[in-house]
Order: C-alpha cells, then structure tokens, then sequence
C-alpha cells in the first residue's frame, strides 16, 4: 500500500526497514481512507520510517513503544534534522492504530488521585447514564462543580455534609463576580443538579438546590434574531454548489433553514439516521432524546448531491466530514457556526448574531407570520419547554399592536 504514495518502487522500498517495517503498508491504507495527498502521506510515512530505524538503532523492539518513546524520537530527531518539520499527530494515529491491532499494549486509564476526581466521575456518571445528557453538556458542567468544591475545601478533606446555603451563595457572589448572565445561568444550572444529585445519593440531608437562586438574563427581553424569507434564500443562493465544500455546506445551510436543527445535531448526524424509503431523518436531540422529522425534498436533493458528488470515500458514518484530509466528522457546533458566518459574509447579510441558531429562529419567525400556532412551532423546533417558544411571540408585532389598550387621557 506504500506504493500508493511513491510511483517509484525504489523510493518506497527505502522505507521498508526496522521493526515497524510489517506495518506500515496498514499505515499508509489508513493515510489513504483519509485522503491524504500523495505529498502529504509521503511525509508522514518518511516520519514513521525514521521512528522505525530508530527503534532498530537502539535496538528496541515495538512493543515497548508509547507516548514517552515517541517524545524521545522527536526531541533526537530534532537535535539531527532541524530543517525536516515532524508531525507529533502522525506518530499518535500510528499509536491508536498500532494498540487496535494489540501490538502494543493498551493505555491503562488514569487512577484517580484524588477525592474531588472521585466526586467529578460519580456525577459525569450520573448525568450520563441517568439524566441522559451529552458530553458536551458535561463539558459546561464539570468545571463549575469542581470550582466549586475547590472554592469551598481548598486542600481540605471534602465533607460533603458540610455544605449549606451560604456556601452556594458565596460561590455565586464571589466566584462567578464577572462572568456574562448567560454562563452565570449555566453555572447555576450545574450547581442545582450537582446538588441535587447529592441528596438524591444520601451525601445531603437538606437539598440545597433550592439555594441556587434563578438568574434573570437580558437576552430574553431582546427580540430573536433572524433573517427575513429573502435573506434567508439570498443566503442559499450564494454557496458555491458545484465543489464539494460548497454542496456540503449548501446541504447544511438547509438543514439549518428548512428543519431549524441545532449546530450540534447537524454535527452527529450520521448516515444511518437518513431513511430515504420512508423520507425522513432521525436526530439526536438534547439529553440523549431521539426524534424523527420528515425529509423535504428540497433538503433530500442537497443530501443526496453532496453524498453522491461531494462527500469523500471514508470508514466515517458522520454525514459531514471536513474538506481536507484527515476525513473525520466536523470537531463540533462551531464548525457549523462557521459555516453560516461565512455563508452570511458571501451573502453580504450581517445580522447581528452570526451563528446557525439565527437560521433557526428565521424559520420560527416565518412560521408565525404564516398563522403556525406556538404550540406546533415547539413541536417542530422540539422543545421541552413552552416557555422556551413563547419568546416567537414577541416578533408577531401585528397580533401584538390588537393587544395594546390605548394610553389614558388620549395622548400619543
């Protein structure tokens, strides 16, 4: 497979030495199902090549190779050969694909070493596998409990049955003085869950949940941001369909407009989730909730050119991949907010917000000037909440205005 990368046999078999010499062919059909360039993948076989000789230099077999030997390689590689750049990266997806096929050894997970990892795992376990939440939630969340522990024990021994009410309050007051209203609410949001994990597990006698005051955030007394009807088809008009970087980002771009899904649920879709006999698609919602919306045939024809005609051949059941090699599904939501920032620049539109949820507000927005109720508006845009749709009805100005009461005395 080496000679997919080198039209001159002699050149690939110089890279033919040492002891990682029988895996490099499954090397280089990995760069391959990737898409590297023939450049691209020559480089990283001439890196894993080095590392081989390496190895036979000081006499080291490949079962003894891990992150420390790798670093080692480098760090001397380096000191010889300044000028030739090397891609730690490389050597990294040769370590997964080399511990896939049990040649070196697994790497065992990290003992926790301390109390406060211990209570950080119980509780991802818990939001995980009983609240159903995503990792990315987690992400949002951890880091406030684990602040908020520290800012309470320091280096003490943590006695969760010494918690109470101030401590929560002090947190918020002191710790999070500076941060925005909206990461204040979710700050919040962590701590009230994390709290009431510990009472529901017995590490409370008192469930200070209801010491976490709600935090009133400006945003929801501002009108939702979106783009008219016509901005939103000038926005379509402008993608470059006839690349494939453009057929991918004009089927994203109706997704977002026609069905109002999220950043991050466009980024999970995988290819299983399109059912084209029955014409709909299967998305993976907040908290692990699955729902199943139907398959415009507008939105149906952008897929199926951009998987026919501009996705690249790949072992990646993610829908949409990257335009450069390595192929892999997007890193996440900002991605997808990238992709609309840059799709508004085209479209010379500059709403205020940039990201993919004004697409999703536009479609709110136009549904309700179309007499869509807001209870059927929810169940399109899959609320939880009803509260969460009843902020489209301050866009219908026109039912609005037949609310108001006329000024007292008359006045203008």
């Amino acid at each position: 497979m080496i000679e997919h990368f080198y039209s001159q046999p002699k050149s690939a078999r110089r890279l033919r030495s040492g002891p990682l010499e029988p895996y490099l062919d499954d090397y280089a059909r990995l760069l391959a199902e990737q898409g590297y360039s023939r450049q691209s993948g020559r480089l990283k076989l001439r890196l894993v090549a080095d590392l081989s000789r390496w190895l036979e230099r000081k006499r080291l077999p490949v079962k003894i190779l891990d992150e420390q030997r790798v670093d080692e390689f480098l760090r001397n590689r380096w000191k010889r050969l300044r000028w030739q750049s090397s891609d730690p990266s490389s050597l990294s997806r040769l370590l997964c694909q080399l511990r896939q096929a049990s040649v070196i050894p697994t790497v065992a997970p990290p003992t926790l070493d301390s109390p406060l990892d211990q209570v950080e795992q119980d509780y991802a376990r818990f939001l995980l596998q009983e609240r159903g939440l995503v990792p990315p939630t987690l992400r949002k969340y951890l880091p406030v409990v684990r602040g908020f522990l520290v800012s309470r024990f320091g280096r003490r021994k943590l006695r969760m049955d010494a918690l109470r009410s101030h401590d929560v309050s002090n947190f918020i007051l002191h710790d999070l003085a500076g941060w925005i209203p909206k990461q204040v609410q979710v700050a919040c949001s962590a701590l009230r869950s994390f709290l009431g994990h510990l009472y529901q597990t017995g590490q409370l006698t008192t469930n200070l949940a209801a010491a976490v005051p709600s935090v009133a955030c400006p945003l929801r007394g501002a009108l939702p941001q979106f783009l008219e009807p016509n901005q939103v088809e000038q926005l379509l008009r402008h993608c470059d369909r006839g690349c494939p970087a453009g057929q991918r980002d004009y089927a994203v771009l109706m997704l977002l407009a026609r069905l109002g899904l999220r950043a991050g649920e466009v980024v999970e879709l995988k290819l299983e989730d399109i059912n084209w006999e029955a014409g709909e698609l299967r998305i993976q919602g907040k908290s692990a909730r699955i729902d199943r919306l139907p398959l415009p045939a507008d939105v149906g024809r952008a897929l199926a050119s951009y998987l026919k005609e501009g996705r690249p051949r790949c072992g990646s059941r993610r829908v949409f991949l990257r335009a450069k090699a390595p192929w892999q599904g997007f890193f996440g939501p900002a991605t997808v907010d990238g992709i609309v920032d840059r799709a508004l620049t085209r479209a010379h539109l500059d709403p205020p917000h940039r990201g993919a949820h004004v697409l999703r507000h536009s479609l709110a927005t136009r549904m309700l000037r179309c007499g869509t109720s807001l209870t059927q508006i929810g169940q399109v845009l899959r609320h939880q909440q009803p509260q969460t749709t009843e902020l489209y009805a301050k866009v219908d100005l026109e039912a609005l205005r037949k609310l108001a009461q006329p000024w007292p005395g008359g006045g203008r």
